[in-house]
């Protein structure tokens, strides 16, 4: 059989974050053992029976490395051998951006018919976390039906997942994903359009559009972004101009346990509009053809009542049953389910691209694949979400309290850290020469005074750190500052903890960085360059909007999108000030103001 080649330009674009997925079923995923090339990367979310046990998959398809942000960006080479090995490099944001090639060498030139007398062809998919892949550690893993759909495509195609997590289609347009978009798509290509979820987030005005206004109208009368002029001027129209084909999908259904799909979960929301709505109406008008994935999901939804729910993603298991569930994302088998559903929908319109659609395929199955979307890798963690009740030794003040955790180099060893709290301040120390915890690739050990923060709520922390001892093991692994994580631990050596979490601090005594989080257990440093003294001060913040938080260090900062803080504790937050290794740190000024209920997912 022969492909369409893929241009050598894009062949070296790992950097940019798009996967090149070649629909045939001869190869093999080098992490999960599935059958065919399957997109792999990141980009991030979080269904009660368990079934079975699946031979090799792991938590996404990927194995990677981060650098510079919190994304889960990953490469993959897909090609159509039997390796099908996926590599990642997160850096940048929790998106799941993705970069890879089929494999394919040469030019760009299209190949003679194959069987279905289909050319080769591109088939380029845009869209949120519903869309891409990711890199989880859950027990059922997140996956975007974008990286089951091959299973459904004749060998003729070539997928390009450009899909990132919690991104809109109005914050998707400043990514470099988009820019290989409008690079890359050409004549002959498709372009699956599935934006919605995140356009509803009228909390920010970065991914947050209107879907009332028409294709023609650009904003509202207050300078609110059109989702139908936006999804117009920017997807179709590129796709149009290239002498590509566009196709628009309605969000999926986010599951609704009373089965109403009429509200929110349909992504109808109250005092601003219907999203799918306007997506159909602006098929309708620009002659676009819609695959209604809302009308789909929703009518499956509600025929399968609480079943639905093992069509998504799994944090975790307590006592080997499935917990944490996240009713906006799909695990594998509800992703696989929903990329059939859209190829049955494309074979009954006039899209040119239903004649890519295999002649005869068949709807997933619970039996087979919801035990093949379960994690084999998945450890049960033995966990307990924080209870004040249980800690009153470990108050410092009002709703504050103190730890040390970690790999702190010893069962005794937490009582080498001191905490305090006078006149405002707030001191951490670990003593003189004691040089307990650290922060390095395999590990983390801190001493925190940390307060416990709802999963829904927006904030903003602020406070002054002034380093005012530094000892004489401080050493690249010493750190403090504010940190935001997923879970926390009291007074407990365990080298083996490796939680998420973003921190507006400084990593290191000489050769300093500032900003640093860890995010499926690999550390990422910014390179941020900052100096350490004894008796310097820095300016810290930490703001969470949403899927948003922006770590802030005197100048510098960084924005985490759709960062994964409940793979642990599905419910909790814990923002901590922190500091380890042979320093003396005091934090004053400090200021936690609740900025409301966060829209979530």
């Amino acid at each position: 059989m022969k492909f369409k080649k893929i241009l050598p330009f894009l062949l070296s674009i790992c950097m940019v974050g798009s996967m090149f997925v070649g629909c045939t079923d001869t190869s093999t995923s080098g992490t999960d053992g599935d059958t065919g090339t399957e997109n792999a990367d990141t980009s991030g979310d979080t269904s009660g029976d368990t079934s079975g046990d699946t031979s090799g998959d792991t938590s996404g398809d990927t194995s990677g490395d981060t650098s510079g942000d919190t994304s889960g960006d990953t490469s993959g080479d897909t090609s159509g051998d039997t390796s099908g090995d996926t590599s990642g490099d997160t850096s940048g944001d929790t998106s799941g951006d993705t970069s890879g090639d089929t494999g394919e060498t040469g030019g760009g030139e299209e190949t003679d018919t194959t069987e279905g007398g289909t050319k080769a062809t591109t088939v380029y998919m845009v869209g949120d976390s519903t869309m891409c892949s990711f890199s989880d550690s859950y027990y059922l893993p997140r996956y975007g039906y974008g990286t089951q759909l091959y299973n459904y495509l004749n060998e003729n195609v070539t997928i390009v997942n450009l899909a990132l997590s919690g991104r809109s289609s109005l914050s998707f347009l400043t990514e470099t994903n988009y820019t290989t978009l409008c690079e890359s798509i050409s004549e002959g290509d498709y372009l699956i359009i599935g934006f919605g979820h995140n356009d509803e987030k009228s909390d920010e005005a970065a991914r947050f559009t209107d879907p009332n206004p028409d294709y023609q109208t650009p904003t509202t009368e207050s300078g609110v972004t059109s989702f139908q002029y936006n999804l117009y001027e920017n997807y179709i129209k590129v796709a149009e101009e290239a002498g590509a084909t566009a196709v628009l999908c309605t969000p999926i259904v986010r599951y609704n346990a009373s089965a109403d799909y009429t509200g929110s979960s349909g992504h109808v929301v109250s005092g601003i509009g219907d999203y799918p709505a306007a997506i159909r109406k602006l098929g309708s008008d620009t002659g676009t053809t819609v695959i209604d994935l809302t009308a789909i999901t929703a009518a499956d939804y509600v025929a399968k009542g609480t079943d639905a729910l093992n069509y998504h993603a799994f944090t975790s298991t307590k006592n080997g049953v499935r917990s944490g569930a996240d009713t906006t994302h799909l695990n594998k088998y509800g992703a696989k389910m929903v990329a059939y559903e859209l190829a049955t929908a494309l074979q009954s319109t006039s899209c040119s691209l239903k004649n890519y659609v295999n002649s005869e395929i068949a709807a997933p199955t619970y039996e087979t694949d919801y035990a093949d979307a379960i994690n084999t890798s998945y450890k049960e963690p033995d966990y307990e979400a924080f209870d004040a009740s249980l800690h009153a030794d470990n108050l410092v003040t009002g709703n504050l309290y103190h730890t040390a955790f970690g790999d702190i180099g010893g069962a005794t060893k937490y009582q080498n850290y001191s905490f305090s709290y006078a006149d405002g301040v707030y001191t951490i120390s670990n003593g003189t020469g004691n040089g307990n915890g650290k922060f390095a690739a395999s590990s983390d050990g801190l001493g925190a005074i940390f307060m416990q923060i709802s999963k829904d709520d927006n904030f903003t922390v602020t406070v002054t750190a002034t380093v005012t001892g530094i000892g004489s093991k401080a050493s690249s692994q010493s750190g403090f500052g504010l940190m935001l994580r997923d879970d926390i631990y009291i007074d407990t050596y365990d080298a083996g903890i490796l939680s998420n979490y973003v921190a507006a601090g400084v990593l290191g005594t000489d050769s300093a960085t500032a900003i640093f989080s860890r995010e499926n257990s690999t550390l990422t440093k910014e390179s941020n360059s900052i100096a350490v003294a004894d008796g310097s001060s820095y300016e810290l913040t930490i703001q969470r909007i949403g899927q948003t938080v922006i770590v802030t260090v005197g100048d510098y900062s960084q924005t985490y999108t759709d960062f994964d803080f409940f793979s642990t504790d599905n419910d909790y937050m814990y923002l901590c000030m922190f500091a380890n290794r042979d320093l003396t740190v005091e934090f004053s000024n400090f200021t936690y103001t609740y900025d409301g209920e966060a829209q979530g997912a």
